[in-house]
């Protein structure tokens, strides 16, 4: 009985931990998400001109 106390307690302990973590780190995630969307847009179409030129293939020219 108190084992499963304690894993409920615990279980309150890490989610509040979890929320306090968000509520401060939201601000930065939040400013964070469009410059990574970005730069991974830019990765992914660098990605495809390489492919593109390595196998030649330039369906509109």
């Amino acid at each position: 009985m108190v084992r499963s106390i304690e894993k409920v307690l615990t279980f309150f302990v890490i989610v509040i931990l979890i929320l306090l973590l968000l509520d401060l780190l939201g601000g930065f995630i939040a400013n964070s998400v469009p410059e990574a969307s970005d730069k991974l847009g830019e990765i992914l179409r660098n990605t495809w001109r390489g492919f593109e030129d390595l196998v030649h293939y330039h369906p509109y020219h």
